[in-house]
């Protein structure tokens, strides 16, 4: 009788390197295990930590300098074991989850420190005492690594404050917990806990101490208070400097004009990636080269704009809401040319949101000044006729033009190219309204296409007349004096 045969698994193991034929066994993935994975990164057991940090360290604190009663500092100490306990436990879970004990071992070295008073060997007399003032120093540094838990609620600066903050604190009270554990006594030159604490602020700040320490764990904590004095001050230095920095390079790149003092002006309402495109292609038209551009938004960032190489001679920066009508008014609304408003996030705004601040600003940029000329873009075309019905010339759909646009390049190979070519005014050929000349009024479109061809290589593709919509292709008709033609320029 033959045997089934047996059909071959597929082992997804790599190949063993002295053996290519051979398939070597993969070594154990800590990530298998998806629950405890879930509940390390899961923002309350951060949390969690963070609140059995700060009350272990207040612990420690009172056993220090609280003058308590044995038998209470024998349950200060039965509750910091229980803490240390839940730190342990911490440990092994995300050694659990780790990618190798190598990888654990040297992100979190000094979060074992902070267990050692747990084992008896590290009970012993001054051991113990030397180990308990390192837990104070290894548990400021696991706070710092919690704090990432805050970067989402803290903005620009402040988390690097509250680091900062954390860290000088945590300084004095490992200093005040060591002064007062070695340097506290009989014949020494600190009397009681509270002069340690002194001792360690003054050290801090001054890098010096009064007298040499005279036990070997005070001169060890006296080091290593001298090296949290450099990096407090590091740190310091590091941060104002580069607030300066910032500033320095924010006044150097922006001009120094008041908007008063601009007329004849475009400004760009909202902020967001457009903005690079419209000050590039703005800058780069003959008849807008010398036209200064001002951008109102809070978000507005020249040094963004300098990052992608545009042009910023002519750009000012307001950082104010575009929707109050007092913004508008010191933005010269009234004596600019052009406003554009574009759709601006921020601040978790849903689309309608966006839209709504649009609307308010297009409805107050045409109150101030009818005459201007406004374009704007939307999400929700359900809202255009509220920016056409204000006097709002030109409105976008966030989406629609993009999308007839990929639509009809996808259907006609290589006619992306066509309009890469029209809608820039940086190279190819490029679209512009032009008056009808003279010698052109009165003759038929046909005949106005062949004469613009032969005398200036611009070809009519459409008519606006006077208050009426653009015709696209427009046949049969005899051009008027106050009628805009649509041609699209060759390329100088």
């Amino acid at each position: 009788m033959n045997a089934t045969p047996v059909p071959p698994t597929y082992d997804p193991s790599p190949l063993c390197r002295t053996c290519p034929s051979r398939l070597a066994p993969r070594p154990l993935e800590r990530r298998r295990h998806p629950t405890i994975r879930a509940v390390v990164d899961h923002p309350a057991f951060g949390m969690t930590i963070v609140a059995l940090i700060l009350i272990s360290v207040i612990l420690i604190l009172a056993e220090t300098f609280g003058g308590l009663s044995a038998e209470t500092n024998h349950r200060i100490e039965l509750l910091n074991d229980l803490i240390t306990v839940v730190f342990v436990v911490e440990l092994t879970m995300r050694w659990l989850v780790s990618a190798g004990t190598g990888t654990f071992l040297r992100r979190y070295w000094i979060d074992l420190i902070a267990v050692l008073p747990l084992l008896r060997i590290f009970r012993i007399s001054r051991v113990f005492q030397l180990v308990r003032i390192l837990r104070v120093f290894s548990l400021a540094t696991v706070l710092h690594r919690r704090l990432s838990v805050f970067g989402t609620v803290l903005e620009g600066r402040s988390l690097e404050y509250a680091v900062i903050l954390s860290f000088m604190c945590f300084a004095v009270i490992f200093g005040s917990v060591g002064f007062s554990q070695y340097e506290v006594g009989p014949g020494s030159e600190l009397h009681s806990p509270q002069e340690a604490v002194w001792k360690a602020v003054f050290s801090l700040l001054s890098g010096e101490y009064a007298s040499y320490p005279a036990s070997l764990g005070g001169r060890i904590i006296f080091a290593i208070m001298l090296l949290f004095g450099m990096g407090a001050f590091a740190m310091l230095t590091g941060t104002f400097s580069a607030m300066m920095i910032e500033k320095l390079k924010e006044n150097a790149m922006q001009r120094s004009i008041n908007p008063e003092d601009l007329n004849g002006h475009i400004i760009i309402c909202g902020y967001s990636a457009k903005v690079a495109i419209l000050v590039s292609e703005i800058s780069s038209d003959p008849k807008l080269a010398e036209t200064d551009i001002l951008i109102v938004s809070r978000q507005a960032d020249i040094n963004e704009l300098r990052t992608k190489r545009i042009r910023t001679e002519r750009v000012t920066i307001m950082k104010e809401d575009f929707t109050q009508m007092d913004t508008l008014l010191r933005a010269g609304i009234r004596r600019a040319r052009t406003a554009i408003i574009l759709s601006e996030h921020g601040e978790n705004r849903s689309t309608r949101d966006i839209d709504a601040r649009t609307i308010l600003c297009g409805l107050t940029i045409e109150r101030l000044n009818p005459d201007i000329h406004t374009s704007a873009e939307i999400y929700n075309p359900e809202y255009a006729d509220h920016l056409t019905t204000a006097g709002v010339e030109d409105v976008v759909i966030q989406g629609d033009v993009s999308g007839r646009l990929l639509a009809r390049v996808s259907m006609q190979e290589g006619l992306l190219g066509f309009f890469r070519d029209l809608l820039t005014n940086q190279s190819g050929n490029t679209l512009a309204f032009l008056p009808v000349p003279a010698e052109l009024v009165g003759l038929d479109v046909g005949e106005a296409l062949a004469a613009l061809r032969k005398e200036r290589g611009a070809i009519l593709v459409g008519l606006k007349p006077s208050g009426e919509p653009l015709v696209v292709n427009p046949r049969n008709r005899k051009l008027l004096a106050n009628d805009q033609l649509l041609v699209i320029n060759p390329a100088c």
